[in-house]
């Protein structure tokens, strides 16, 4: 015992503390004090006993599962499991996302948004009809993909129709006729044609018939290595082209992708206003001149946090107006893929909510009009509507058209930046992880008395830096990782401490293992 408080309290200095879970505490869940297991057992109030976490059924209904009460340290509910929410019509928890279930034939299952409840609830919809011939529904997404191509499914299956709605896609790999061409018998999957697919040489792509080869009659033949590449990919390119086949050719070739410029040094495409091929604390510039493209290499003309203007617009600190048309800001390039391509000095304009305009590839957004959000402009048509039927005064009308508050004043619940309202302290519109609490920083908004909310890391889980992510993103890492990684650390310190007194000397020792087990035990 002595050694686990031990271990446990050179866990909190070196490791990072690792927050037991609110369950844990005998205090607030009578269950924790059990000698085996305790911090997995919830306490049932109705008949006072303890049940472990995530069990399905008994004392919940059949398809529910129990799990802690956010809003009460200790207590326990009734919840769907993750993927599920409940029916209005039979009270059930059913997947999300799936034909059948509660709903009549050819419907499916989604996510009810309008309904504003603590609890998840969903509804039944039609499809969409897709506006091409080939093309399949997606409900998860509600996004239009074509038929026998790989789109939102898994490696190794196709999307087809369903045997339920012939609108909708599903995701399968059968030695059927409809699939016989695209399957791969070695493997038992299934690969869109002209892809590489399952091969496995470096010049061969997936033809029909379920064969690797290459044909010179192809698009997809390259002159130069005699091999054949997808199109779209780098194939035998330099960095930054694209194998693709030019507007009235019949072959591909190398071609610089969309916002890359080609660098005669080493032959490369790179981004404009990236370090490209240039040397620290310089970028790759682009200018067109009176005889054509003059490129080159210079130096970094912003400082941190401010991002560039060509023509003579200079530098200006992001989210500020800036050289921007009125409404909009400065904003990071969306388009820019960081981990590949680095950091983009440049800045464009674009919106600040989430109907934003896509923006362009130089900063010239002058057509974009930027408007609320649409539960914002719902909110404010609803209430002109209501001041006018008012009869209200102009000056009385100016102070009841102010945005009013979405939750109603009710107990558990913020205001989100779209103005809909949130439950407290469930993932709501957060990252996995992450959980909604009430931005403290900003107390009241201005003018309006209610509290505004934010996305915080659930209590045990630690915030790390995503790897390559220039914007210092971060990810909430669950416990069982950081627990994970000091018992591994502290059994190869006993391991080397006990067959070697002189490890430290050594300089070795120092085990690094990332492979967690929890337990049995899901993290949600």
């Amino acid at each position: 015992m002595l050694l686990l408080h031990c271990l446990a309290c050179l866990a909190a200095v070196t490791a990072g503390a690792v927050l037991p879970p609110p369950w844990a505490d005998p205090s607030q869940n009578p269950c924790a004090a059990e000698p085996s297991g305790g911090w997995q057992l919830l306490y049932w109030p109705d008949d006072k006993k303890c049940y472990r976490i995530f069990q399905r059924g008994y004392p919940c209904p059949e398809t529910m599962e129990l799990v802690p009460r956010p809003d009460r340290k200790g207590s326990a509910e009734c919840a769907c499991p993750p993927g599920s929410v409940r029916s209005a019509r039979d009270s059930r928890c059913h997947q999300l996302f799936r034909l059948g279930g509660p709903c009549d034939d050819g419907q499916y299952f989604a996510p009810d948004l309008d309904r504003d409840d603590r609890e998840r609830w969903g509804t039944c919809e039609d499809p969409s009809p897709c506006s091409e011939k080939d093309e399949l529904f997606w409900p998860k997404d509600k996004r239009c993909y074509r038929k026998h191509a790989r789109g939102p499914c898994t490696e190794g299956q196709l999307l087809v129709p369903s045997t339920m709605n012939n609108l909708i896609g599903d995701c399968r790999c059968e030695n059927v006729p409809e699939l016989v061409t695209y399957f791969w018998a070695p493997a038992g999957t299934c690969h869109e044609h002209y892809t590489m697919g399952p091969c496995q040489e470096r010049g061969g792509i997936f033809l029909p018939g379920g064969q690797c080869g290459c044909d010179p009659s192809l698009p997809h033949f390259h002159n130069g290595t005699g091999k054949c590449y997808q199109l779209g990919g780098i194939g035998p390119c330099s960095p930054g082209h694209q194998f693709l086949v030019p507007a009235g050719g019949s072959k591909a070739e190398c071609i610089c992708k969309e916002g890359h410029i080609k660098w005669f040094g080493d032959g490369a495409c790179y981004r404009p206003y990236t370090r490209g091929p240039c040397a620290a604390g310089n970028m790759y510039s682009v200018n067109t001149t009176a005889t054509g493209m003059a490129v080159g290499c210079v130096d970094v003309p912003c400082t941190a946090g401010k991002l560039y203007f060509p023509g003579g617009k200079g530098c200006h600190r992001v989210g500020t107006q800036g050289p921007c048309p009125a409404g909009q800001i400065v904003l990071f390039q969306d388009t820019v893929k960081t981990s590949i391509e680095g950091v983009s000095y440049l800045g464009m304009c674009g919106c600040a909510n989430a109907d934003a305009a896509a923006g362009t590839f130089y900063s010239s957004s002058q057509a974009v009009t930027c408007k609320p959000p649409a539960a914002a402009r719902k909110l404010q048509q609803q209430q002109q509507q209501d001041v006018r039927g008012a009869g209200a005064s102009p000056r009385r009308t100016d102070a009841l058209l102010q945005p009013q508050d979405p939750c109603g004043h009710r107990r558990g619940t913020v205001a989100w930046t779209d103005l809909s309202c949130k439950q407290l302290y469930l993932q709501g519109p957060c990252e996995p992880g992450e959980w909604v609490v009430p931005d403290r920083g900003k107390g009241t908004r201005k003018g309006r008395g209610w509290k505004m909310g934010k996305c915080e890391c659930r209590p045990g889980f630690t915030a790390v830096p995503v790897p390559g992510d220039a914007n210092n993103a971060t990810a909430c890492q669950p416990p069982t990782v950081t627990l994970a990684k000091f018992l591994n650390m502290s059994e190869e310190f006993n391991h080397n401490h006990n067959n070697s007194a002189t490890a430290d000397e050594r300089g070795d020792g120092d085990g690094d293992d990332n492979n967690g087990n929890n337990n049995g035990v899901r993290t949600r």
